[in-house]
C-alpha cells in the first residue's frame, strides 16, 4: 500500500476519532453517553496499516456505526478497496451504507453511485445498470454521474440505442466528456446502428442513421465511409465519390481509408483521367504512403512498371518511407536475375520484417498500438483517437 494512501487513512482514523472521543476539545469533563471507540474500531486500523484487508474490513463495518460522522470513511475505504481490485470487499461496505437506515436522501444515492461502480468493475452490469437508472429516473444530484457510468455500460453491451440516449441527457448536462467528444460518441453511435440495419439490408433506415451521424459531428469519416460504401454497392458511383471526397476535409489523417473505394468508384465509372487528378491532387495537398503507394499503382496500370519505379524513387527522396522502398525493391525484383536478384530478396526480407514488426496505428491518448483502426480504443475507450502512426515505418 502506498504511503499517501496510509497517510490518509491515518488522517482520517485521527478525524473520526477526535469526533467521538470521550473528551471535548475545551478541557471540560468528559461528554456524557459518549463511550471510548471500540477496540474492534483500532485494531481495524491497526489491519489496515499492515495490509491485513480481510480482517480490517470486517472489522471497520463492526465497529463503525453508520453516520454523518463516518461516512465518509466508509465511502474512502470502499472506494480505495475497487481502485486495489478488491471488488467483493467494496460492495460488502457500500451495501452495508445502503441497508443500515441512517443515511439521507443524497447520502443514500452517493453510497448507491459507489456501489453501481463496484459493480461495473465486477462486471456485473445488469445491476450496475439498475442502481443507474433509478438514479437518473430520480432526478438525483449524481444523474450527471449516473448517466456517463451507463454510457460507458451501453457501449461495453453494444446496446447503441440507449448509449444515444443517454448521451442526448448528457448533452444537457454540464459533464466531464465534453461538448465535442460527446458528439463525436453520438456520432459513432449512429454509425453503429446504421452497419446494423445494413445487415438486415434496411439501406433506407440505414442512410437515416447515418445523417443523424452527420448531424451529430459532421466531420465524421466513418460516416461517410459506410454511406459511401452504401451507395457503391446499389451502383450509385457518383453518389459515393461525393462522400469520400469529403474525407480529406474531415480528417486528412484517415484518407488512407477511402483509398481503395475511391480507386473502384472511378473505375466503375470509366473515369481513369479524373482518379489520375484527384491522386495526383491528394498527393500534393496531403502526401503520405498510402498515397503515394496508390499513385505509384496507378502510375504502373498506365504507363508501366518502370515509371512507377522512377516514381517512387523521386518521392523517397524527400519523403524516405519503409513501406514505399519495399515497393520500389518488388519492382526491381521483377526485372532482375542472378546476384543483383538475390541481394535484393534479402533486402526486401529485411524490409517486410521491419515492417511486420512496427504496428501501423496508436492511440492519441493512451498509446495503444495495433494494425488495424480501431474507431473505439480497445485500451482507454476513447473514440476516434487512434490514428495512423506517421514517419519512416508509418504514414
Amino acid at each position: 500500500m502506498s504511503d499517501w494512501i496510509i497517510f490518509g487513512f491515518m488522517l482520517m482514523a485521527v478525524a473520526i476519532g477526535y469526533g467521538l472521543g470521550t473528551y471535548n476539545y475545551s478541557r471540560r469533563s468528559p461528554i456524557v453517553g459518549r463511550g471510548l471507540l471500540p477496540e474492534s474500531y483500532y485494531q481495524g486500523l491497526r489491519y489496515l496499516l499492515n495490509e491485513q484487508t480481510d480482517s480490517s474490513v470486517d472489522a471497520f463495518i463492526e465497529s463503525l456505526e453508520v453516520n454523518e460522522e463516518t461516512l465518509e470513511i466508509h465511502l474512502a475505504l470502499g472506494s480505495f478497496l475497487r481502485r486495489k481490485g478488491e471488488v467483493t470487499k467494496a460492495i460488502k461496505i457500500h451495501e452495508n451504507l445502503l441497508h443500515s437506515g441512517k443515511l439521507n436522501t443524497l447520502q443514500l444515492h452517493q453510497a448507491q453511485l459507489e456501489l453501481a461502480s463496484d459493480f461495473v468493475h465486477a462486471g456485473l452490469l445488469d445491476r450496475a445498470e439498475n442502481l443507474l437508472d433509478e438514479l437518473v429516473r430520480l432526478g438525483s444530484t449524481f444523474t450527471t454521474d449516473a448517466l456517463q457510468q451507463l454510457v460507458v455500460i451501453y457501449q461495453d453491451e453494444r446496446e447503441w440505442s440507449k448509449a444515444l440516449q443517454a448521451a442526448n441527457k448528457l448533452s444537457g448536462l454540464p459533464n466531464k466528456i465534453g461538448a465535442n467528444e460527446l458528439a463525436v460518441m453520438k456520432s459513432h453511435y449512429c454509425c453503429e446502428m446504421a452497419l446494423q440495419v445494413i445487415e438486415g439490408e434496411q439501406g433506407e433506415v440505414a442512410r437515416s442513421y447515418l445523417r443523424e451521424a452527420f448531424h451529430h459531428h459532421q466531420h465524421s469519416v466513418r460516416a461517410s465511409l459506410i454511406w459511401a460504401q452504401l451507395e457503391f454497392d446499389a451502383g450509385a458511383y457518383r453518389e459515393a465519390l461525393e462522400l469520400l471526397k469529403k474525407i480529406p476535409q474531415q480528417d486528412p489523417d484517415l484518407i488512407n481509408q477511402s483509398l481503395d473505394l475511391v480507386k473502384d468508384c472511378f473505375y466503375a465509372l470509366g473515369d481513369k483521367e479524373g482518379l489520375r487528378h484527384y491522386l495526383f491532387n491528394l498527393l500534393t495537398r496531403h502526401p503520405s504512403t498510402s498515397v503515394i503507394l496508390k499513385v505509384a499503382e496507378f502510375i504502373s496500370n498506365s504507363k508501366g512498371e518502370q515509371a512507377a519505379a522512377e516514381f517512387i524513387a523521386g518521392e523517397l527522396r524527400h519523403k524516405p518511407s519503409i513501406k514505399t522502398l519495399g515497393r520500389l525493391v518488388d519492382l526491381y525484383l521483377v526485372h532482375s536475375d542472378g546476384k543483383a536478384k538475390d541481394n535484393l530478396e534479402l533486402l526486401k526480407q529485411l524490409i517486410d520484417k521491419v515492417a511486420a514488426e512496427k504496428p501501423n496505428y496508436i492511440c492519441n491518448r493512451c498509446g495503444f498500438t495495433g494494425n488495424k483502426l480501431h474507431w473505439l480504443c480497445p485500451s482507454c475507450k476513447i473514440w476516434n483517437s487512434v490514428k495512423p502512426i506517421k514517419g519512416v515505418t508509418g504514414e
